[in-house]
């Protein structure tokens, strides 16, 4: 997903106004995606982490809660992207 996918994403699908970067986000997601390529899709991972749906595939919740997989994987995003905001002075 583009940036302006996930804004659109973020407003149309959740209802709210997007207060984090919107790009850095959609690297972030398509890095994970890249990564877990056989396993997911950044709209996958998009929506795990903003709407906290799960992710068969990578068996991302157990009983509601997040598994060891889907702790790691909200790790990954984050640390993804903090490194774009970083690395684009945003």
């Amino acid at each position: 997903m583009t940036g302006e996918e996930v804004k659109d994403y973020i407003k149309n699908e959740l209802g709210f106004e997007p207060r984090h970067d919107v790009d850095a986000i959609s690297d972030a997601a398509s890095e994970l995606a890249y990564l877990y390529s056989n396993s997911t899709t950044s709209k996958q991972i998009i929506e795990f982490m903003l709407a906290d749906k799960p992710i068969p595939t990578l068996a991302t919740h157990s009983y509601g809660f997040h598994s060891r997989s889907g702790r790691r994987v909200r790790e990954m995003f984050t640390e993804y992207y903090n490194s774009y905001v970083r690395n684009n002075g945003n």
